[in-house]
């Protein structure tokens, strides 16, 4: 009898796409990093925001960004808080587990899920320099951790695409 592998579907036909196995071992740990990055920001949020280990002077000033008007989505939801809910859906979408699933909606839901991210991080840096004229490290490294999960999520639905 032959061994299963993890492309194969139970009822004997062609085997169902799946993703490279690098996707869930490059996203995964970032997804994760996203998690505690945003963690960290939501409970200084909370906590004290002028408590971020963190310059508070010129260009380079966490509490400035941290606690303007643009770190409320809505003027209601932290940012902080809003990253967190994120980051955690999108471990789950690119734990190894998500990754081995054959759902076509899953596929798109993680693709989306990615893209959505990168276009908020997009108007995050946009609010930084545009409208508050100062930078938060840590959001800084929110950001690439974004950009990086998203060219990673991205390249793993091009190299394996639906239709394969």
């Amino acid at each position: 009898m032959a061994e299963r592998t993890d492309t194969q579907v139970d009822d004997g036909t062609a085997p169902a796409p799946s993703a490279p196995r690098w996707a869930s071992w490059v996203s995964w740990p970032l997804a994760l990093a996203g998690v505690g990055l945003s963690a960290y920001l939501t409970y200084v949020h909370y906590a004290a925001p002028a408590s971020l280990a963190c310059p508070d002077t010129g260009i380079v000033n966490c509490t400035k960004v941290t606690t303007s008007p643009e770190s409320m989505l809505f003027g209601v939801l932290p940012v902080a808080l809003a990253g967190l809910v994120y980051f955690v859906v999108m471990a789950a979408l690119v734990s190894p587990w998500g990754w081995r699933s054959h759902s076509a909606m899953l596929r798109w839901v993680r693709l989306l899920g990615a893209g959505a991210g990168l276009l908020m991080v997009l108007y995050l840096i946009y609010a930084e320099f545009g409208i508050i004229g100062a930078l938060c490290l840590y959001c800084t490294v929110v950001h690439a951790v974004m950009v990086a999960l998203f060219v990673a999520v991205l390249a793993a639905h091009l190299l394996h695409p639906l239709d394969q």
